[in-house]
């Protein structure tokens, strides 16, 4: 079964705007997963596609059918709860039969055959004369799956955050089989979580939402790796991005000049951003830099490193992590607005070409091991007024070896890499996938 969200918008008691006319499409067997911080949308979403919110403006489309007005019950849709919702009282085996029990389709032999091969294929067979309190919480999770799926022609199933009470260990194994589980069963899936863990290893396309809007929508390598806004890029990435303020010169026929006021780094004329940056030349423009974008510095090229001290060297197992102080304005995703937010501008369309339809074309089919005294090295008069707080960056390090808390360093960035965003956080070199 397809599924068709056409400029869909929910709308509650107060004017409080939940969805914000999102436009997704779902093909038959695809898992789609909604992505974002709480409060994003992402579970209405889920229930107006259910049945149990009403569509405030749009049309939802199952199989090619409007069903803005279809009982739950005629929607052809399983849906998974956060925190399974079985019956207490009845035996795993009575709570994956209920549904059938209800729908009265099938025999008493047919309907056990039935339950017995879920629960086999969910690794719950030695559980089904048990009850939900003598149950691990991975275990009452798969029970919520099997009576999910027990009616094998619902076509949609429907997950909110089924693994977020989880442990760590049984989230991963239970993701696996997740996974395994609604691509074996050729289902199509909508997968709602805040872990981006989850979604880049579930998804074969993440929806990124933020204040009921869509921000991003792709493969997972798509949206982690040419993310359309600032916040689809901080949101994706642990550690997250390091996202910096800067200033456009433009050198006609030379050289931009991305001037962060006490650094700066230089792209070449005969790089493909460059005849774009010249219609932001003396204009702010945020800069992201990943932390494996950097590296540290032997010879680096003239205008791809930065300097700064080491404020602080964390161990984390496989890794490194360095954070620089380099005296540059850090931004707070959280003062950067929302697309639902943003007002029209005919200078922002024309600056910012191909975002819309970039996202609309993907629519369809630690520790601290040491740590010393704050300092800044870069002198107080390249500050930019009102900044108040230490900027560090994050960049990965395969060892310490030579590094030291107080050191200046140098570090290469990867300047090709980086990504480039307008005040507003809209991808300004966003190149096509």
């Amino acid at each position: 079964m397809t599924v068709f969200l056409d400029h869909v918008t929910k709308v509650y008691d107060g004017d409080v705007r939940a969805v914000d006319d999102v436009q997704l499409q779902v093909a038959k067997g695809e898992v789609v997963v909604l992505l974002g911080p709480s409060g994003c949308g992402k579970t209405t979403i889920l229930r107006m596609i259910a049945g149990l919110e009403e569509v405030t403006s749009g049309k939802l489309w199952l199989n090619g059918e409007l069903a803005n007005d279809l009982s739950t019950q005629d929607r052809n849709i399983a849906m998974v709860f956060q925190h399974g919702a079985l019956y207490p009282h009845c035996t795993v085996r009575k709570n994956i039969a209920f549904p059938l029990e209800v729908a009265g389709v099938l025999d008493k032999p047919s309907m056990d055959a039935r339950v017995r091969e879920l629960a086999r294929g969910l690794g719950i067979e030695a559980t089904l004369d048990r009850r939900p309190s003598m149950l691990s919480g991975g275990e009452r999770q798969r029970v919520a799956i099997g009576r999910a799926l027990s009616k094998s022609e619902r076509a949609v199933l429907l997950m909110d955050e089924p693994l977020a009470s989880l442990d760590a260990s049984r989230r991963h194994g239970l993701r696996e089989e997740i996974g395994a589980l609604v691509r074996s069963l050729d289902l199509t899936t909508i997968y709602v979580t805040h872990d981006q863990v989850e979604a880049l290893a579930l998804a074969d396309r993440i929806a990124v939402l933020r204040d009921g809007a869509l921000e991003d929508i792709g493969s997972p390598t798509q949206v982690y790796g040419n993310p359309a806004t600032a916040f689809v890029a901080s949101f994706l990435g642990s550690p997250p991005i390091n996202l910096l303020s800067a200033t456009v010169w433009v050198e006609h026929g030379q050289r931009v000049i991305i001037d962060f006021g006490s650094q700066q780094l230089q792209l070449p004329w005969t790089d493909p951003r460059a005849e774009i940056l010249t219609q932001y030349q003396s204009l702010t423009v945020l800069v992201g830099i990943r932390p494996d974008m950097l590296s540290q510095a032997r010879e680096p090229a003239a205008g791809s490193a930065l300097q700064g001290r080491v404020h602080a060297l964390e161990y984390h197992g496989h890794e490194w992590l360095a954070r620089l102080e380099v005296g540059v304005r850090l931004v707070d995703i959280d003062t950067v607005k929302a697309r639902s937010r943003r007002p029209a501008s005919p200078g922002r369309a024309a600056a910012s070409p191909g975002l819309v339809g970039g996202i609309l074309s993907r629519l369809g089919p630690g520790r601290t091991r040491r740590s010393g005294p704050a300092s800044d090295p870069a002198p107080a008069h390249h500050r930019q007024p009102g900044e108040h707080r230490r900027a560090d960056i994050v960049m990965r390090l395969d060892s310490p070896r030579g590094w030291d808390v107080g050191q200046v360093v140098s570090v290469t960035v990867d300047v090709a890499s980086m990504y480039l965003f307008n005040a507003d956080g809209e991808r300004i070199d966003k190149v096509p996938y």
